[in-house]
């Protein structure tokens, strides 16, 4: 099945914006996972998405910059808002330092301000932030001296593990039978 045509008869879609690379390497990692757990998966960029495919699930994934998701993710949110609405929905956000940081992550955790909102809308089964990767040429010197005050570190920081281990929890509740009207 090709990775990136949206329309395939897939179980699962997983949707993704991404900037330099890193949100789409979670994407394809959750995808790998998910095709593992025995199930057909879609994976496409959200801009390439006119209409949502047929299907049991949907993974939505973006990165995070000042506290918002790129304009291309909010656009597919609010355009696609209703349908996702009536399927089984996991999201997932790439920010820096993820959330799993004993002192830094909690104090940098990198959510969309709108955040808050878009859980109430499309009451995902589960929203997780993951680490991503941080290239020195993307971060002006002040930051940096502050980021490594607080012992982070520059490079790909994306913590496979973490994301392979929602993947499988996301592919086993995929496995069970849902109730006509599933709670969320």
């Amino acid at each position: 099945m090709p990775d990136h045509d949206p329309s395939t008869g897939a179980d699962v879609l997983v949707a993704f914006a991404s900037r330099h690379g890193a949100t789409r390497g979670v994407a394809e990692r959750i995808a790998a996972r998910l095709r593992g757990g025995g199930l057909a998966v879609a994976v496409s960029p959200v801009e390439d998405i006119q209409e949502l495919p047929p299907g049991r699930a949907v993974v939505l994934g973006s990165p995070v910059y000042d506290q918002r998701w790129p304009p291309e993710f909010d656009a597919f949110l609010e355009r696609h808002l209703e349908c996702l609405a009536g399927r089984r929905v996991w999201l997932f956000s790439v920010g820096t330092f993820g959330d799993g940081r004993r002192v830094i992550g909690p104090l940098m955790r990198r959510e969309p301000r709108n955040i808050a909102e878009v859980r109430e809308a499309l009451q995902p089964h589960d929203y997780r932030v993951f680490a991503g990767v941080i290239l020195r040429h993307q971060w002006p010197l002040p930051s940096r001296m502050l980021f490594h005050a607080f012992g982070g570190r520059l490079g790909d920081n994306r913590d496979w593990p973490a994301v392979d281990a929602w993947s499988e929890s996301i592919a086993e509740a995929l496995a069970r039978r849902p109730e006509p009207a599933e709670a969320r």
